[in-house]
């Protein structure tokens, strides 16, 4: 379909405001968000992840891919859960403790949600303790 075209390539391209219109005009068109996302977002960040491995693609375009897909998943995520589309798993993320960078640590929690996980950033410079109260719910 068109549509999941355009929020494919408008995710490959880095395109965010692109990657949120075709998201709201498959949904206008009546297309289900479960579906929006398994066959226009996932595949637009796997094919991304390939440009990578054949170095097509660096880490500044995934992060602008990945970026640029946000919007989208956005708009998706509340309609999912009103479905009852569970994540299939969900996972918590910081950068450790001592390190305040976190380039790697957004990239693989924007990966992660592009494949359907429920992400918790506990952020960055976190400890050990600190993560058991974050990821616990006791901040």
């Amino acid at each position: 379909m068109q549509l999941f075209r355009d929020v494919f390539q408008a995710v490959v391209r880095g395109q965010a405001d692109e990657a949120r219109r075709a998201v709201e005009a498959s949904l206008a068109s009546g297309a289900a968000p479960e579906t929006i996302l398994r066959q226009g977002l996932i595949p637009a960040m796997e094919e991304v992840g390939k440009r990578f491995e054949i170095q097509e693609y660096y880490v500044p375009e995934i992060l602008i891919s990945a970026r640029a897909m946000q919007p989208g998943l956005s708009i998706l995520r509340p309609r999912l859960v009103a479905e009852g589309i569970a994540p299939i798993a969900r996972t918590a993320i910081g950068t450790v403790q001592g390190d305040l960078h976190d380039i790697g640590k957004n990239l693989v929690a924007m990966i992660l949600q592009s494949a359907g996980f429920e992400v918790r950033d506990l952020g960055t410079d976190v400890s050990a303790e600190g993560s058991w109260r974050l990821v616990r719910g006791r901040s």
